[in-house]
């Protein structure tokens, strides 16, 4: 599982996580949202790249330059 910590936009980065493609693949889903948490499944081996990459993503879009967010595997 992978969560995002943010307190802003969570609509927009549920939608910027879920289009994530590896290999052809969309590979996050969304599961739910606690407090600031946004709650990611995904099948990807590597939970840290996961992480990796889906910060990455979220930085390279416009939202990513303004917001403060973390992401973190549990």
């Amino acid at each position: 599982m992978v969560v995002v910590n943010c307190p802003l936009k969570q609509d927009d980065i549920i939608k910027i996580v879920e289009n994530i493609e590896i290999e052809s693949k969309k590979e996050f889903k969304f599961i739910k949202k606690q407090g600031i948490k946004i709650y990611f499944e995904s099948n990807y081996s590597d939970m840290e790249k996961a992480c990796l990459i889906i910060k990455k993503e979220i930085k390279e879009s416009e939202l990513g330059k303004v917001l403060y967010f973390n992401v973190v595997e549990e």
